[in-house]
């Protein structure tokens, strides 16, 4: 309510139609990164945009100038960060599990356990914003289903995975992704690292006629 609040004393009535001073975009990255941790600690029905000024030393106001509402500064937040980097530089360990490992374990929005964070806080503004949903989905969830399509059929052309089974691809490429978004939309439990090994061990590796490894 008060990022709204906010909103509109920015663009109340009497202001005189004057520009203000021309906000530093100098600073953007930094305070779109800060919004990013701010959706990593809490869910983004908690997350202020005035925290989020006091937090990147702007003035609320300045901050309203550039992202009237909390959803806008949200939504240039996801754009920011961009898609996988694996999606343009495909990881290539080896075998198909050590393919999957490495995009879990990429580096990308710091980590695994940061990424995760986001992507829950990202969870519940997709809920509540359909912009958000849509830039959510096409910023992150389809670039990871093209990875894992890449990956899974680079796995049948090499010949790990037998030609037979290459129909399942284009299903198989949506699990992970998938169970993913259902765990972090969906249900309160608990979404880590054990979790994506599981999908790829026990769902992914299986339907592809893969032994599971175990012991990790």
């Amino acid at each position: 309510m008060e990022d709204e609040e906010g909103a509109r004393a920015i663009r109340r009535p009497g202001a005189g139609g004057r520009a203000g001073r021309p906000f530093d975009h100098s600073r953007d990255a930094e305070i779109l990164a800060i919004t990013l941790d701010a959706l990593a600690e809490r869910d983004y029905e908690h997350v202020a945009l005035d925290a989020i000024a006091v937090r990147a030393g702007r003035a609320k106001t300045t901050l309203y100038r550039r992202w009237p509402t909390k959803a806008d500064l949200v939504l240039a937040a996801v754009h920011a960060a961009g898609g996988p980097p694996e999606a343009e530089d495909l990881p290539d360990r080896g075998s198909l599990r050590d393919d999957l490992l490495a995009v879990i374990d990429s580096p990308w929005l710091g980590g695994p356990e940061r990424r995760l964070a986001v992507f829950a806080g990202l969870a519940s503004a997709a809920r509540t914003s359909p912009a958000l949903g849509d830039a959510v989905r096409m910023r992150m969830t389809e670039p990871y289903v093209a990875l894992y399509r890449a990956l899974l059929q680079r796995a049948v052309d090499r010949g790990e995975v037998a030609s037979e089974l290459g129909g399942k691809v284009p299903l198989l490429a949506e699990v992970i992704p998938a169970m993913s978004s259902h765990r972090l939309g969906a249900s309160r439990e608990a979404v880590g690292r054990a979790f994506f090994v599981g999908v790829v061990d026990d769902v992914v590796l299986p339907a592809l006629g893969l032994s599971r490894v175990r012991g990790e």
